[in-house]
């Protein structure tokens, strides 16, 4: 198990728990109390734990929503997310660009609207987009799509791998989704193998723009993906609340509302 997933299984155990002794969790996850403790002070720096004498209470905020299943996401809101996704394909995207689309089902829309740019290079980590692309590759249109470990649950290759391809790359746009979006937390995701992937993404990029539509604004969830000022547009739905939307302009962000 990496790193990563061990502290994603390690917080999920305390989660359904609500604590656990340092002997319970290095027999569980077949690792040293050394590397728990060590799992748990960052933990512990993200607020998500509280350690106690030989061991930890789960402390997560209840604000916190779990990740959806994949059934579950393609079912919220598919007219607002095929809205934004269309305008998305149309104003950001040019013939010639090398773009990175990650695999949210918003973003992953946008794969089957790219058949009308003659020549492109499409980057991704996800099964879902290579596929909807895949009609349109021809010479000129070409997909690379990354290696690492597969999540079932997102459709996504995740791990170092998956990271370092993308470190290799200069693409002129990326195109991003999130879970939720908070001021205090930013846009965030549940999980922090996918969150480390959009993170490369995002340095790889000359150009952010995150999709989102409105319903997921109020929502936090495990780990940050990227801030305010880690993005160049936001595009979202009329749904967006009167204080949200002078919080994001207020930023600096460009904000395109659909």
């Amino acid at each position: 198990m990496l790193p990563l997933q061990r502290k994603q299984a390690l917080l999920n155990y305390l989660s359904q728990r609500g604590a656990a002794t340092m002997k319970e969790l290095s027999d569980h996850f077949g690792v040293s109390e050394m590397t728990v403790r060590r799992d748990l002070r960052t933990l512990e720096l993200e607020n998500r734990v509280q350690r106690s004498h030989g061991g930890a209470v789960y402390s997560g905020d209840s604000s916190a929503v779990e990740e959806p299943n994949a059934a579950a996401k393609l079912a919220s809101n598919p007219d607002v997310k095929g809205r934004l996704a269309a305008y998305a394909a149309e104003k950001f995207v040019s013939a010639g660009d090398v773009i990175i689309l990650e695999n949210g089902t918003t973003v992953s829309r946008m794969a089957g609207m790219l058949g009308q740019y003659s020549e492109l290079t499409l980057l991704t980590n996800g099964l879902d987009t290579m596929n909807v692309f895949r009609s349109f590759v021809t010479d000129r249109r070409a997909a690379i799509c990354c290696g690492g470990n597969l999540r079932e649950v997102s459709g996504t290759f995740v791990g170092p791998v998956a990271e370092q391809f993308f470190v290799s790359y200069h693409a002129d746009t990326l195109f991003i989704s999130a879970l939720g979006f908070t001021a205090g937390e930013g846009f965030t995701d549940p999980n922090l193998l996918d969150t480390q992937v959009k993170k490369a993404m995002i340095q790889a990029a000359n150009q952010v723009v995150m999709i989102l539509d409105s319903s997921k604004i109020g929502n936090r969830y495990l780990t940050t993906v990227a801030n305010l000022s880690d993005i160049d547009v936001l595009i979202t739905d009329a749904g967006i609340r009167g204080e949200d939307r002078s919080f994001i302009e207020d930023s600096g962000v460009k904000l395109h509302i659909v």
